[in-house]
């Protein structure tokens, strides 16, 4: 879906929700329990969540008949770390998994233009002396700190030099 910039300024975040904010709760519940059943059927190995909050995630567990979350995946690299999420999710058994590892998306957009004079994280003076000083790309550099802080990841590119790195 291409959402304009205008509507989501002027609305906010939820202008494109088909689902009333105050009924996502209730939708969030239903669905993982069809995913609970879908895993009692063995028609999955397991379920997770995308983007749930500590709190998202704390309403849910008061509902689950199966806990933990195989995974939560959210954007995570230097410029937002997620570090209570983090935290939250290792003492509940919920792997993180960081998407954007190489440098965010809407979340971070604004803290690039404020912190790095709108350059992309990879880019970054001290991302790319880290990578010369240990002989290694940027991006190694990144999809590292994400390994360090016990998250998962998952590196995009359609570039066959990048996939070998």
């Amino acid at each position: 879906m291409n959402r304009r910039k205008d509507v989501l300024e002027e609305e906010g975040p939820w202008a494109y929700a088909k689902i009333p904010k105050e009924n996502m709760m209730k939708t969030r519940a239903e669905t993982w329990r069809a995913m609970e059943d879908a895993l009692k059927q063995g028609k999955v190995k397991a379920i997770g969540v995308s983007n749930f909050t500590i709190r998202h995630l704390k309403n849910l567990k008061k509902t689950a008949k199966v806990w933990p979350p195989a995974v939560n995946q959210v954007e995570s690299h230097p410029l937002y770390p997620n570090n209570e999420l983090r935290d939250y999710c290792a003492q509940e058994g919920i792997i993180l998994q960081a998407y954007a590892a190489l440098g965010g998306q809407d979340g971070t957009k604004k803290k690039w233009q404020e912190l790095l004079d709108g350059k992309k994280l990879i880019t970054c003076p001290v991302v790319q002396d880290i990578a010369k000083d240990i002989g290694v790309s940027s991006a190694q550099v990144l999809l590292r700190y994400a390994l360090q802080r016990n998250c998962a990841i998952t590196p995009k590119t359609v570039s066959v030099e990048r996939m070998k790195e």
